[in-house]
């Protein structure tokens, strides 16, 4: 029997299965890698549709913000006026009092020249009458005055304290011209270099806090009063006494700029009238000028600190849309 070749040699079943097996292998291998680029495409739209909603959701509470701050901002713009009109109108009201005086005087002329004409009438008991009201008279314009004047500085003490308290709700951030400084809390920024100068670092941490709070202590002790009574220019007046002992001791121990913090305390609290007390009290304080601020230049401060404000809120919400 002859022999069949190669070249016609029919395929097994066994490769025939094999061929269906790896053509299914195949394309069920393309296919997986279908449905992951899918599910990745799917993944970015998922998480881009999230980003857009998590945007316009903040497009929607800025707006609300700045709603809120618009509303904020009007009424203290609003408060801020009347308490500038308040201002302005004790302002004038104390002007006035001058004339109010002289007001007072021509009064009291006009009434003595009206009972001395009554007194040559010769009608005593009208003279009489005539003279108690004339003198009635004569006080109430100052009494007038001295009422209002007493109204005035209670509106001034108000509006002074409503800004203590506002700018005492206000973080005392660096950098602001006007701000709460406490009159009577000691400076604690020279005490930790003077005594790294003479201490390893962990030693001076603790020497610094306790030499601070000695000090402290020793600011607000009524007992102590190392002031001088001096006269310059014709003018007596009290002044810290550099040459009292405990400073002399400080200064020589640990230094210029330690002995100058516990000067500058006393000094503050004497000009504040708070040598009795020993109170630590907020005072609104220009740290530029280094010096009280006054009430005008408060407000005015607050005035340009609320438009800052809502300028950069604006352009926020515009970036945003």
């Amino acid at each position: 029997m002859a022999e069949t070749g190669d070249g016609s040699r029919l395929p097994s079943p066994l490769d025939v299965l094999t061929s269906d097996v790896h053509s299914r292998l195949e394309f069920h291998k393309y296919a997986y890698i279908d449905c992951v680029g899918i599910k990745n495409a799917l993944d970015c739209v998922i998480e881009e549709k999230v980003k857009l909603q998590q945007e316009q959701n903040a497009i929607v509470q800025l707006a609300a913000e700045k709603d809120g701050l618009t509303k904020k901002n009007e009424e203290l713009v609003a408060e801020i006026k009347s308490l500038k009109e308040k201002l302005q109108a004790n302002e004038s009201s104390n002007l006035l009092q001058g004339s109010g005086f002289q007001q007072s005087q021509s009064g009291r002329a006009q009434t003595g020249s009206m009972q001395k004409r009554k007194r040559q009438s010769g009608d005593e008991d009208a003279d009489e009458h005539e003279l108690m009201e004339g003198l009635s008279g004569m006080d109430n314009p100052d009494q007038g005055l001295s009422t209002e004047h007493e109204g005035a500085r209670r509106e001034i003490s108000d509006i002074h304290s409503t800004l203590i308290k506002g700018f005492i709700d206000i973080s005392n951030t660096g950098g602001r011209n006007i701000a709460i400084k406490y009159i009577g809390q000691l400076d604690d920024r020279p005490f930790l270099p003077a005594c790294l100068k003479k201490l390893p670092p962990k030693e001076a941490q603790k020497k610094s806090s306790e030499l601070y709070h000695f000090w402290q202590e020793q600011i607000m002790n009524p007992e102590w009063n190392p002031f001088n009574t001096v006269t310059v220019e014709g003018i007596t007046k009290e002044i810290v006494d550099v040459s009292d002992e405990k400073l002399q001791e400080l200064c020589a121990a640990w230094g210029e700029e330690v002995y100058k913090a516990v000067v500058n305390c006393l000094t503050e609290i004497h000009e504040s009238g708070n040598l009795r007390d020993r109170t630590i009290v907020p005072e609104l304080w220009n740290f530029k000028g280094k010096r009280k601020a006054t009430i005008s230049e408060s407000i005015e401060y607050v005035c340009s600190q609320v438009k800052r404000l809502s300028d950069t809120k604006n352009r926020r919400t515009r970036r945003a849309r």
